[in-house]
């Protein structure tokens, strides 16, 4: 059925063409030729308005708009004079008014299925689209707008304000309409814009050149009007749901939806510098000032969101720190005060152990040996628990001086080697190819760091593997590495990121049988930042692991 309204346009755009070369033919053209391409838009959208259930009451509405308009156009062009103009006020008015009132109602309607919340989050960029774009209009109706108020009140007064004031509300609702992200990524509601657009178009045109007597039937202008119609009616027929609030919000990716809104700004700007220079009718610097005042909610919004997102974070890491340094206290608190009890149980275990409170069996003396085991390991977990605390409150001691790291580094694998050789490791302190200079380290605190970092290599290495060290200059001349190379079980790659993390064990930690409480690296690593440099780790699973600690250079 679309095929006729394009076959009724094509007939009377190729007529208009005509007229211009033969005036005889005015009449037929702008009678005959005319009222196809009016009516059969109505035809076709009251057709999809009986046929189609979703979105019945929207087309319904647009169906009865169309036939208004067709029959307004069949009373015009029958009371029209020579040339084109009708007396006003006319019959055909009412039925023009209708047209505006009754799309207005469909597009409105549209949204109706919607939830408050929903057309709410919708309105504002709506709200500004539709101001701007009636505060532009408004400016080019002024001249209409001034000569219907300077005539004396009448009927045609009254019609002569409601024509283009009618036009600017269709244009203000068209704006909002399109300032949907879904209508602007529809081209099914893309059509109706578009129809819309060259309806209001025709009919300002017409407006205007009325004002200055410029106007006559067969004009292009008329074809505005048809071309508008048949651009609603495709929009009737083409596929798709109706374009309810909900389903407006299910779609907000349309780029086209933001751009409406500012392109109502825009034009909200236009107008008021418009009006610094010339006269301006109030209507439109106030829909103008409107716009902008409007646009400027979202940026107040954002900026008080913002604020008071940043004071609650701002409570929440002040109170995380409160708590932090409780949990440091705390931690300072019960290590200090288990440290006391676990030295009196391993003295007293010695002292029993070596026959000072009088003989014991054998039996005994392995079940005290398994008890001052116990002891020491625990109150090695709480030294290391209170290193931590130390670390995290900066009241661990350290003094960086210049230092010779390649001592200290022999000195630990010289303590360390004979715990190596017990398990069954080879631990060798290897030559470097360029030999380490002092490095900026507090002697003490580097040796407890290194000894963890060779001891936890050790331990991880099966009997028979290789466990090496070398201090060096490395490879930047700004630092001193010492890198601890083994062959022992490696890390997981996804346990590498975790491993300098406190209670954290590899996931194949366990098989390995180690004992360990996950401190070990923890405080290596603290140690090693406080001096200023760095521990890192590079691992491949049943190939080995590389930690290499990285000092200034003195």
């Amino acid at each position: 059925m679309f095929g006729l309204v394009l076959l009724s346009n094509a007939v009377y755009l190729v007529g208009l063409a005509i007229v211009g070369a033969v005036p005889e033919l005015d009449s037929v053209v702008n009678v005959g030729l005319r009222l196809a391409p009016t009516w059969s838009p109505a035809l076709v959208i009251a057709t999809v308005a009986v046929s189609r259930r979703e979105g019945r009451a929207t087309m319904v509405l647009a169906a009865l708009a169309a036939i208004a308009w067709a029959v307004g156009d069949s009373i015009y062009v029958g009371i029209m004079g020579p040339s084109g103009y009708a007396p006003s006020p006319a019959p055909s008015d009412l039925p023009y008014l209708a047209f505006y009132a009754l799309l207005i109602a469909a597009i409105v309607v549209a949204f109706a299925p919607g939830s408050r919340r929903v057309v709410a989050s919708l309105a504002l960029n709506g709200a500004v689209a539709s101001l701007g774009a009636a505060s532009v209009l408004l400016v080019i109706v002024q001249p209409v707008l001034d000569e219907a108020a300077a005539a004396a009140p009448s009927v045609e007064t009254a019609l002569g304000i409601a024509y283009p004031a009618l036009d600017v509300v269709l244009v203000a609702i068209i704006a909002g309409y399109a300032s949907a992200p879904a209508v602007a990524g529809s081209r099914r509601a893309c059509w109706l814009v578009a129809g819309i657009a060259v309806f209001v178009w025709s009919d300002v045109s017409y407006l205007l050149l009325g004002e200055s007597d410029s106007y006559a039937a067969g004009s292009p202008i008329d074809a505005g009007w048809v071309v508008g119609l048949a651009l609603m009616a495709w929009w009737a027929v083409r596929p798709g749901a109706a374009t309810s609030a909900a389903h407006l919000a299910r779609r907000r990716t349309a780029a086209l939806g933001l751009v409406t809104p500012g392109l109502g700004v825009l034009a909200a700007l236009g107008v008021l510098l418009w009006a610094s220079q010339t006269r301006v009718i109030l209507p439109a610097v106030v829909l103008a000032a409107l716009t902008v005042a409007l646009a400027t909610v979202p940026i107040v919004f954002r900026q008080i969101t913002l604020g008071r997102m940043l004071a609650v974070e701002q409570r929440a890491l002040a109170e995380l720190r409160r708590l932090d340094e409780a949990r440091s206290e705390l931690t300072a608190t019960l290590t200090h005060e288990l440290r006391t009890p676990l030295t009196s149980i391993v003295g007293f275990t010695e002292v029993v152990r070596d026959g000072g409170a009088g003989p014991i069996t054998p039996e005994t003396d392995e079940m005290l040996g398994s008890v001052e085991h116990s002891a020491r390991r625990l109150t090695e977990i709480i030294e290391e628990m209170l290193v931590l605390s130390r670390l995290d409150s900066g009241a661990l001691e350290i003094a960086p001086v210049p230092t010779d790291a390649a001592a200290v580094v022999a000195r630990v694998v010289d303590d360390l080697r004979p715990a190596a050789e017990q398990r069954g490791v080879t631990l060798e302190l290897a030559p470097a190819s360029t030999p380490a200079p002092a490095a900026i380290a507090d002697p003490v605190r580097l040796g407890h760091a290194l000894t963890t970092v060779i001891e936890n290599a050790v331990k991880y290495t099966p009997a028979g593997g290789r466990v090496t060290v070398v201090a060096s200059g490395g490879v930047d001349p700004e630092l001193v590495e010492v890198v601890v190379r083994d062959t022992g079980i490696g890390i997981p790659a996804a346990d590498l990121p975790h491993v300098f993390e406190r209670f954290y064990r590899a996931s194949n930690a366990g098989s390995s049988r180690v004992a360990g409480s996950g401190l070990g690296l923890a405080i290596a690593h603290g140690i090693v930042e406080a001096l200023g440099g760095s521990l890192t780790a590079t691992s491949e699973v049943g190939v080995g692991t590389v930690m290499t600690v990285r000092l200034r250079r003195a």
